[in-house]
């Protein structure tokens, strides 16, 4: 039985990184959604999001590329995601004062 192949999300907006073993080598696949996923959060582009994630994922060619795309590319929403939260309960620590 094959070992597998690891693909792996660096930490980013102050998020822990991942990493993930494939049964096969889907390194690509998951890197494309990452990067798309990175591209639409920082281009604040006026599409929908799934639609933008559908349309490029839809392009691979078989399963488990299209399954390692979207795991990268929701991976990389989730770190955004979870920034945010990590922003709002450190500003929410603070008492106001008027």
């Amino acid at each position: 039985m094959s070992k597998g192949v690891m693909t792996c999300l660096p930490p980013h907006d102050g998020h822990p990184g991942v990493e993930i073993i494939w049964a096969a080598d889907c390194r690509e696949a998951f890197n494309q959604g990452v990067k798309l996923a990175q591209s639409w959060l920082d281009n604040a582009r006026s599409g929908w999001l799934w639609a933008t994630m559908i349309a490029e994922r839809d392009l691979l060619p078989c399963a488990m590329e299209r399954r390692a795309f979207e795991v990268g590319f929701l991976s990389r929403v989730h770190q955004r995601i979870r920034a945010h939260q990590s922003e709002k309960q450190q500003h929410s620590d603070f008492p106001l004062a008027l």
